[in-house]
């Protein structure tokens, strides 16, 4: 990968785990975003369009540096589309770090539906293309399996004692917190607790002397508004 610089039957972790800080050290967390809300979110198949912010979506970037002030961070990853990167820049430039887009991030490829609104095209993605992939375009399957590769840099990044924040998108953080929490694609759609909206920040606590295989001891919402649509 190259950088480019500028859930019901696998319940979530609950907060009896380690918790992160000066007096856990072990504890690596990571923090996992959606991008800033876009003139299209909730009412378009926006995918990989690639919309820009919106003015609510440019504030809810910027507050991310303020919600986040007291929490340390390594490094920051992002999707390569423009929503992503600017959720992501403001953040990344008060830390002083560069900003490592992964293509694996990107949100599912609406193929021949994407930017239709959708009340004109009603889909129904859990039943119908959970694992066939739209004209066109991509499977929630196609989504979890470029997760998966994501999923494992994130895990060697927290063996080595990093911290991370991933600015995301609906489906493509969906299945990176499913993947990472060990859940089975198929149980993924039965899990309720994981909808981010935009501008949300979910952290993932890790144990982060484990041998190989890192394990999230606690995970829940830092901030999560309440606007914000799939994809």
């Amino acid at each position: 990968m190259n950088d480019r610089d500028s859930f019901a039957s696998a319940p979530f972790p609950d907060s009896a785990g380690a918790t992160s800080g000066p007096g856990n050290p072990s504890a690596v967390p990571l923090l996992v975003v959606r991008h800033g809300q876009t003139g299209g979110n909730g009412n378009r198949y926006v995918g990989r369009e690639d919309e820009p912010l919106d003015a609510v979506g440019r504030e809810q970037a910027a507050a991310l540096v303020g919600l986040l002030a007291g929490r340390p961070l390594d490094a920051i990853y992002c999707s390569p589309l423009s929503r992503a990167r600017d959720t992501a820049l403001p953040l990344a430039d008060a830390r002083g770090l560069a900003v490592h887009v992964r293509d694996a991030l990107q949100e599912i490829d609406y193929g021949h539906y994407q930017g239709m609104p959708k009340a004109d095209q009603p889909l129904r993605l859990r039943h119908d293309h959970r694992v066939h992939p739209m004209p066109g375009g991509e499977s929630l399957l196609d989504v979890y399996r470029r997760i998966e590769g994501f999923a494992e840099e994130v895990r060697q990044s927290v063996l080595d004692g990093r911290r991370l924040a991933v600015v995301g998108h609906f489906w493509s953080n969906r299945m990176l917190v499913g993947v990472l929490l060990g859940v089975p694609f198929e149980a993924l759609f039965e899990q309720t607790h994981y909808k981010p909206a935009n501008g949300s920040v979910f952290e993932m606590v890790f144990d982060g002397e484990a041998a190989a295989a890192p394990r999230v001891v606690r995970s829940d919402w830092l901030h999560r508004p309440e606007s914000g649509g799939e994809a």
